[in-house]
């Protein structure tokens, strides 16, 4: 049984259908990356599943149980970081574990310091977002995320608030998590990293699914029109860069 199924999502904001009849489905270490123009329903399916916005209609499975109301199933990390600025780094990360009660305050504090370890901000435990740089403030909102144990993370364009230089650091450590078996939705507009990173990739245009496949499949053999329109559009874009 996949991890994550989705069934005949839908979702309209007044008359604008933005997602139509979405189904898809991951596997447990997967990582789904979804790729697509502006408008193309990409970020407002993420919210759909971390219940950010409500569908109209469909299902959400996560491990064969609906996912409506389970904190533990979807982790989310935003393109703009939404770190609190009155709080350091480790207070960020400790906070939702705290509110949660996912154990001591002891357990909660060291699991943060070994998460802010990891994604490489060991010397910035007692910084401030104000005090940190954008990549920086990008991989704590990523050790918040993995505080509340989620079974499934999810980015949100995690680059797109980032200068270049800054861009690396933040695709290295999802890399990093992708080493680690972890299942994760990412939605990117970088061509290169998706093709780096994904298990599998979907290009969805116009609230629809238009194509999905393997990153070989997607990018060097696309059967869509749409989708070869889409990728050469992008090309130029990534190439012009």
């Amino acid at each position: 049984m996949a991890l994550l199924e989705v069934r005949n999502l839908e979702k309209s904001f007044g008359e604008t259908k933005v997602l139509k009849q979405v189904s898809f489905s991951l596997e447990q270490g997967q990582v789904l990356v979804i790729i697509g123009s502006s408008g193309g329903g990409k970020t407002t399916l993420l919210r759909s599943l971390n219940g950010l916005e409500t569908p109209d209609s469909g299902e959400i499975l996560v491990g064969g149980i609906p996912a409506k109301g389970r904190s533990d199933a979807f982790g989310l990390v935003f393109q703009n970081y939404n770190l609190f600025p009155q709080y350091t780094a480790l207070q960020n990360v400790t906070l939702a574990p705290t509110l949660k009660k996912k154990g001591t305050k002891a357990e909660i504090r060291q699991q943060a310091t070994e998460l802010l370890n990891r994604v490489g901000l060991s010397d910035k435990v007692d910084h401030y977002p104000s005090q940190l740089s954008g990549g920086q403030q990008q991989r704590v909102a990523i050790a918040r995320a993995l505080a509340m144990q989620p079974q499934i993370l999810c980015f949100d364009e995690p680059t797109s608030a980032l200068d270049p230089e800054l861009t690396e650091e933040v695709l290295q450590t999802i890399l990093d998590l992708r080493k680690e078996g972890r299942t994760m939705i990412v939605v990117t507009h970088e061509m290169g990293f998706a093709k780096s990173v994904a298990d599998v990739i979907m290009y969805i245009a116009d609230g629809v699914i238009e194509e999905m496949g393997t990153p070989e499949q997607l990018f060097d053999h696309p059967e869509s029109e749409k989708t070869r329109s889409f990728l050469q559009h992008a090309k130029v874009e990534w190439e012009a860069m």
